[in-house]
C-alpha cells in the first residue's frame, strides 16, 4: 500500500518539466555543467566523454524524474531572469510551472483568429473601394498595351502618371 503511493507521486513528478533524453547533452549543457559544479564537485572540461555521458545519464534520470535539488538546473536562463528581477526590486510570483492544456489552446486561438475589419472601420466606403479597384485595372491595361508598343487614346478617362509607363 506504501509503495502504491510512493509510486503514484513519482509518476505525477515524472516529466513535470520536461522530458529528457541522451540526445539533449548539448541543448541543457549549461543545466548539466552546473549541476556537475555545484552538486557533483566536477569540472566537466577535465572529465572524458564516456564518463560526461555516464554523468548525463544520472542528471537526465533526476530531470526526468524532477528530483533535482534546486529549480534552476531545470531551466538556468529562466532562474537567471527571475533572479535579476529580484534584485532589481520587482516582485516576481513564483511561476506554477505546470502545463496547462487549456492555457495553450487559448493562447494559440487568440494567435491564430483572423480579425475581420468591418465596414465602419475604414476611411473609404465600399463604393469608393471599388472605384479604386476600377481604376487600378484599367491602369494596368494601359500599361499592357503601352508595353506591347500600341497607341492608347488620351480621352481614354485613365489617370495616369505621365511617365509611368514610358
Amino acid at each position: 500500500m506504501k509503495q502504491a503511493k510512493a509510486s503514484n507521486s513519482i509518476n505525477a513528478q515524472y516529466g513535470k518539466y520536461g522530458i529528457i533524453t541522451e540526445a539533449d547533452i548539448y541543448t541543457r549543457e549549461q543545466e548539466f555543467h552546473t549541476w556537475l559544479i555545484e552538486e557533483r564537485q566536477q569540472n566537466p572540461e577535465t572529465l572524458a566523454k564516456p564518463a560526461l555521458k555516464k554523468l548525463f545519464l544520472t542528471y537526465m534520470e533526476d530531470y526526468n524524474t524532477a528530483t533535482l535539488p534546486h529549480e534552476k538546473y531545470y531551466a538556468l536562463e529562466a532562474y537567471e531572469k527571475r533572479m535579476q528581477a529580484l534584485r532589481g526590486g520587482e516582485f516576481v510570483p513564483q511561476g506554477d510551472e505546470t502545463y496547462d492544456i487549456s492555457r495553450d489552446l487559448a493562447a494559440h486561438k487568440a494567435g491564430t483568429t483572423r480579425k475581420v475589419d468591418k465596414e465602419g472601420e475604414s476611411f473609404l466606403s465600399r463604393d469608393q473601394l471599388l472605384e479604386l479597384q476600377q481604376v487600378q485595372r484599367e491602369r494596368i491595361h494601359v500599361g499592357k498595351l503601352k508595353a506591347l508598343g500600341l497607341e492608347v487614346k488620351s480621352n481614354l478617362g485613365v489617370r495616369m502618371d505621365g511617365n509611368q509607363f514610358d
